[in-house]
């Protein structure tokens, strides 16, 4: 993921008020301190922008360039680029304050040795920035900023002020310290990978991408079949993008449905105000692959959709608006139990790197809480042990607290929660 992380007051801890005062003082000067918690050096005190001006070119730009580092900044930024994430410092210094705004943040950043791999100054809205750079997350202390990102549907963590804390709901996510914010990126990341790794397993029969969003087109009875997913930052206006989804699916004789999670947050307000209703409540649910899991003798197992197991798929799903297994991407494995020659129970385990995705789990109802959803279970996770995998994720819908406990039982637990919503 790329990253975008502001530099004052956010990478740094800014001193406007004693740096000011002092100024004043030995100046003789009648301005008054207005705003101690303002992070925007015109609200501090009473004066004008010449006057600020002027403070930075006497002197007053130590302000920035001696600035203390926010403890955790540092190794927060260490770790993201080793996870092989791109860090990019985004700041908005202006020329009419700093001569050379580029080369003095460069010198600061330098001088601290934090890492990062780009470095951009940016006049104009950080929010439109990093949709046209494929900036997927900011992470700033200015609100607006972080308001404007998410209106692009980039991922914003608002390092959180006491200036900004009457207002900070309105930010998904935020925190007081690089400590925090690491754990808010920690949930933005997960949430974009466990998203990732279900589009690429789980195709629908035509796909289009429109400004960073994902339409999928399918006769599968599943709603992520026929969804809009808001998967890339968007450098068009929302409002119009929606019209122009409600459109391609109208010509489908389809409803425009959009897939949502809590980092779409002014997507799912503005849905909402245009009349979109929640269709259905989902989460992702993660386990860590570390336990032996049973070997099943009555479980058949099969590396294609063969005969077999479609018919055992079909006699459990029904045939009307099945997915086409064709589509699935990366190795799979295709589990069934079959009592008295009839099929009892189904799983599908598809396999992207380390992870194991487990879908289209199915016990028949007569026979449910006798352990034959678990047997497939538990034998699409061996067989994806076997070939590599350490963790493996799954979706189901909220409410089920059948297949929630079996899930758990095996070790699964709540990721991130996802729903639809639809016209």
């Amino acid at each position: 993921m790329k990253i975008a992380v502001d530099l004052d007051d956010t990478l740094s801890i800014v001193d406007r008020v004693s740096r000011g005062q002092a100024y004043i003082q030995r100046k003789g000067l009648p301005f008054r301190l207005r705003d101690p918690d303002s992070q925007h050096l015109l609200r501090v005190f009473d004066w004008t922008e010449e006057d600020a001006v002027e403070f930075v070119r006497d002197g007053g730009i130590t302000v920035y360039t001696e600035a203390e580092l926010r403890p955790g900044a540092r190794e927060t930024l260490t770790r993201w680029r080793e996870e092989g994430h791109t860090v990019v410092v985004l700041t908005a210094r202006l020329n009419a304050f700093f001569e050379n705004p580029y080369s003095i943040s460069r010198d600061w950043l330098e001088k601290r040795k934090i890492p990062y791999d780009e470095l951009a100054v940016v006049t104009s809205g950080k929010g439109m920035y990093c949709a046209e750079h494929g900036i997927s997350l900011l992470v700033d202390n200015d609100l607006e900023n972080c308001l404007d990102a998410q209106r692009h549907g980039v991922s914003a963590i608002l390092m959180v002020s006491r200036e900004t804390l009457p207002r900070a709901r309105e930010v998904r996510f935020g925190g007081a310290n690089w400590k925090q914010v690491e754990g808010k990126a920690d949930v933005i990341f997960r949430t974009a990978e466990l998203e990732a790794l279900t589009a690429r397993a789980v195709r629908a029969r035509r796909v289009e991408s429109y400004d960073g969003w994902t339409l999928s087109f399918d006769g599968w009875k599943q709603p992520r079949g026929n969804c809009v997913r808001p998967a890339m930052p968007s450098r068009l206006a929302l409002e119009d993008k929606i019209v122009v989804c409600e459109e391609k699916y109208r010509a489908e004789g389809r409803a425009c449905r959009f897939l949502l999670t809590p980092s779409d947050l002014p997507l799912d307000d503005l849905l909402s105000r245009r009349g979109y209703l929640t269709e259905r409540m989902c989460f992702q649910m993660t386990a860590e692959l570390d336990r032996p899991y049973r070997f099943c003798e009555v479980a058949d197992v099969y590396e294609e959709p063969s005969e077999p197991w479609l018919r055992d798929y079909y006699a459990l799903h029904g045939t009307e608006k099945a997915r086409e297994f064709r589509l699935t991407q990366g190795k799979a494995f295709y589990v069934s139990v079959r009592v008295g020659g009839e099929a009892a129970a189904v799983a599908t385990g598809i396999l992207d790197g380390e992870w194991l995705g487990l879908y289209d789990v199915y016990t028949r109802e007569d026979l449910r809480r006798l352990g034959y959803g678990r047997a497939v279970c538990e034998t699409a996770l061996r067989e994806g042990v076997r070939c590599g995998a350490h963790r493996a994720y799954l979706q189901m819908q909220a409410g089920n607290r059948e297949a929630e406990s079996l899930y758990t039982g095996l070790g699964f637990a709540r990721a991130h929660e996802y729903w639809y919503r639809v016209k």
